[in-house]
């Protein structure tokens, strides 16, 4: 991005974060290396941090102020994951939404790949593709990477049924996936939607947090629009004991009372059976 006049941007870039102050830097760095011409903008929403996350972030912010924004909520409040996404959805201008958590990163080919994927097919509400998980928080990515060529640490999920193709999806299609094998779901750190799209389903669930709220929004859209998968690896999401899902799961009455309230919100909003 340049100095002086701030554009219209094309891509609006959600990103939301309580205390992640180890990674959110990098994440952001990541952003600002994406190899592409198009506009964007970086809305970045702290969700009540008490560590140094809103400093290091708003220190970012102050060399970049074309194209990165930091919102809070009223009193610098803690509303969780769905309420930030849905505040940074409020704000943005760009005629697509592209999601990055604080403690992710994306690949430098990410922007252009998904945004030409979209552009390209006019009757997609949504595009993902792969990432790879990320398992050793505590190393830099290279010599995690080496580890994992020896012992497997690193890995690429499937994305779509065994002997499925990849590529377009019809309406429901995903949401019967997500019913069949949960792990089947889009990483939402690669996910492109119209932002047209994202609002008309009204964004997050403010009831889901930690776990399925991604789930939720993508079975909202994925229900009533194409959804094209993308078999290319265009970001890393990065699994440690701090993360919002590893904090949800540890709570195994948590985590099945999720699922349950995530069938059940497939079957009585959306009609699926669960």
């Amino acid at each position: 991005m340049t100095s002086g006049h701030r554009p219209v941007p094309e891509i609006s870039i959600l990103m939301t974060a309580r205390n992640s102050a180890p990674f959110v830097a990098e994440a952001i760095e990541s952003v600002l290396k994406q190899e592409t011409a198009r506009t964007w903008e970086l809305l970045f929403v702290d969700d009540g941090s008490t560590d140094a996350t809103l400093s290091i972030v708003t220190i970012i912010a102050d060399r970049h102020p074309q194209c990165i924004r930091v919102l809070t909520h009223d009193g610098g409040h803690n509303r969780g994951i769905s309420a930030s996404r849905n505040l940074a959805l409020r704000h943005a201008k760009g005629q697509s939404i592209a999601f990055l958590d604080s403690d992710d990163v994306w690949l430098p080919h990410h922007l252009e790949t998904m945004t030409s994927l979209l552009d390209s097919m006019p009757e997609v509400a949504m595009v993902y593709a792969a990432a790879e998980r990320w398992v050793d928080a505590s190393r830099p990515f290279d010599e995690e990477a080496a580890r994992a060529g020896q012992w497997g640490s690193n890995y690429l999920p499937p994305l779509v049924p065994e002997g499925e193709p990849y590529g377009l999806l019809p309406p429901g299609q995903l949401l019967e996936w997500f019913l069949q094998d949960e792990s089947l779901v889009p990483c939402i750190c690669t996910v492109l939607v119209r932002t047209e799209i994202a609002r008309r389903v009204d964004g997050f669930c403010d009831s889901f947090e930690g776990l399925y709220d991604d789930q939720v929004f993508h079975a909202k859209v994925a229900a009533l629009h194409w959804v094209f998968v993308h078999d290319e690896c265009v970001a890393r999401y990065r699994q440690h004991i701090d993360s919002c899902c590893a904090r949800a799961r540890a709570d195994e009455e948590n985590e099945r009372h999720l699922r349950h309230s995530f069938d059940l919100f497939l079957a009585t909003a959306l009609g699926i059976r669960p």
